[in-house]
């Protein structure tokens, strides 16, 4: 086993336990009607800290939701080292992930364009295919399920 695939292990494995302690809740009054998502975790080489960058839902609530994780990183840690069974566990730090939001805001402003060129007359611009990580795990691609990405001529035909 490689060191990047242990530590992409070991990220993975961080990121479910952190989403399994914050979707049972804390008992922290500033977390009350939010939603949190981890959505990504990256280790330091020596394993000794981690990142943790959240999402949350509604933005107003963002500040406060993570002076609240800060706050209870140590609790958090606690909770997954004992489901995890390591040997130590990194320390935690929280940040908040913008970069959903910036990824809406991008598709949202796409969205207006093509309204606005419809709403004109003139012809949509040429159909791309956006990476399923934008399409937020939604397929649409045209691809084959071998892998190939050749996509039936059903699929083409819509583009």
């Amino acid at each position: 086993m490689t060191v990047h695939h242990r530590k992409d292990q070991l990220a993975s494995m961080l990121r479910q336990s952190v989403q399994g302690v914050l979707s049972r809740g804390l008992s922290d009054p500033r977390l009350d009607g939010t939603m949190l998502t981890v959505t990504e975790v990256d280790l330091a080489p020596d394993y000794s800290n981690a990142v943790i960058r959240v999402s949350v839902l509604p933005e107003k609530a963002q500040k406060r939701s993570i002076a609240a994780l800060q706050h209870a990183a140590k609790h958090v840690r606690h909770e997954v080292s004992e489901k995890l069974n390591l040997r130590s566990t990194p320390q935690f730090h929280f940040e908040l992930d913008v970069s959903t939001k910036k990824q809406a805001d991008v598709l949202a402003a796409l969205a207006k364009v093509r309204e606005e060129r419809e709403a004109k007359g003139e012809p949509a611009p040429a159909e791309v295919a956006l990476p399923e990580k934008l399409q937020g795990g939604k397929g649409g691609g045209a691809s084959s399920s071998d892998g190939t990405g050749a996509g039936t001529e059903e699929s083409k035909e819509g583009l």
